[in-house]
C-alpha cells in the first residue's frame, strides 16, 4: 500500500506550520493527494447559563470563529501553492474527533500535531489519543517546535514482537522500503498473548521479514536496565539523527476513556521527530 490520500488536521496554533511542512514533504514523496480540515467546534452552552445567552450571540461567536478559520486557511493554502503542493482544504463546523474519524475511513495517513499546552490556539489535545483507536488509518504526530527534516530517510523502528508492533511495521512499509537507514530498537517480547513468546526467535524472524522487502536494518537493544523505554527510544533517535520514529500504539478502552500505554503517552508529548503510530 502507498500513502496516496493524506489527511491533515489544521488549526491556528504556532506549531501548525511544522505540521504543514511535513505534510507537504509527504505529499511530494508519495505523489499523494493532500486534504486539510480546519474544524470549528460547535459552541456548547452550559445548561446553567443557557437561558441567559441569546441565539444571536451564539450565532455571532460562531460566525466570527468561522471567518477567522477561513482567513488562517487562506494563508495555509498560499503556503501550499508556494511549495508546489496541491492541497484541498476546507473549514468545517462540528465536533473535531467525529469529523476526523469519518474522514480517516477514506485516507491512508492522518497527520496530527503534538499538543502545545502553552498555546491557547492549539486544538490537538487528545486527538492522537482518540484517533489512534477510533480512526481507520495510521497517524503521524508532528512536533510543534524545532526544525524538522522530511521524514523517512533515517528511521527508528521500535519493536517488542507485539501485535501493535507488527501492525505499525506493516502500515509503515512505504517509509521503510524507501529509507536510507533503518535501525530496529528491540525490547523483550510481550508474552501476554502467547506461552511460547519467549522461546520464539523474534529478532531473526523480523530481520528475515525486512530483508524479504529489500530492507537492510541495523539491530539495537535497550542495554541499560536503569533507563526507561521512552528515554532509550529518544536517545537512540538522537544517536542516529533519526527523522522519524515508528511504533505500535498500546492501550485499551475502559468506560469510554482511552488509556494509553506509558511509552506511547510519553512519546506523544516528547518525541523530537515525527512519530508514526498504528494500533
Amino acid at each position: 500500500m502507498e500513502f496516496k490520500n493524506i489527511l491533515i488536521h489544521l488549526d491556528h496554533s504556532s506549531g501548525c506550520q511544522n505540521r504543514l511542512t511535513t505534510a507537504f514533504e509527504l505529499a511530494r514523496k508519495f505523489d499523494a493527494k493532500l486534504t486539510g480540515l480546519f474544524i470549528v467546534p460547535d459552541y456548547v452552552v452550559p445548561s446553567y447559563v443557557e437561558a441567559q445567552i441569546s441565539v444571536d450571540l451564539i450565532t455571532d461567536v460562531t460566525e466570527k470563529a468561522v471567518a477567522r478559520a477561513r482567513d488562517t486557511l487562506a494563508g495555509y493554502q498560499k503556503l501550499a501553492d508556494e511549495s508546489g503542493v496541491s492541497m484541498e482544504a476546507h473549514v468545517v463546523e462540528g465536533q473535531v474527533i467525529p469529523i476526523l474519524r469519518e474522514h480517516t475511513k477514506y485516507s491512508d495517513l492522518l497527520v496530527l500535531g503534538q499538543d502545545q499546552p502553552d498555546d491557547p490556539d492549539n486544538s490537538s489535545y487528545g486527538l492522537a489519543d482518540a484517533l489512534l483507536f477510533e480512526g481507520a488509518c495510521a497517524c503521524m504526530v508532528v512536533p510543534h517546535s524545532g526544525k524538522l527534516e522530511a521524514p523517512g530517510k533515517r528511521v527508528l523502528l521500535t519493536w517488542n514482537a507485539s501485535r501493535e508492533s507488527a501492525r505499525a511495521l506493516r502500515e509503515a512499509m512505504p517509509f521503510l522500503t524507501r529509507a536510507e537507514t533503518v535501525v530496529v530498537l528491540s525490547s523483550e517480547p510481550d508474552d501476554g498473548d502467547s506461552q511460547t513468546a519467549r522461546g520464539h526467535p523474534h529478532a531473526q524472524e523480523l530481520d528475515k521479514l525486512l530483508k524479504s522487502h529489500g530492507i537492510e536494518s541495523v539491530s539495537s537493544g535497550i542495554s541499560d536496565p536503569d533507563i526507561s523505554t521512552t528515554d532509550a527510544i529518544i536517545g537512540q533517535a538522537a544517536d542516529m539523527n533519526a527523522d522519524m520514529i515508528i511504533m505500535g500504539a498500546y492501550g485499551h478502552a475502559r468506560l469510554r476513556e482511552i488509556i494509553l500505554g506509558g511509552v506511547t503517552r510519553d512519546l506523544l508529548k516528547q518525541s523530537p521527530v515525527p512519530l508514526f503510530l498504528a494500533h
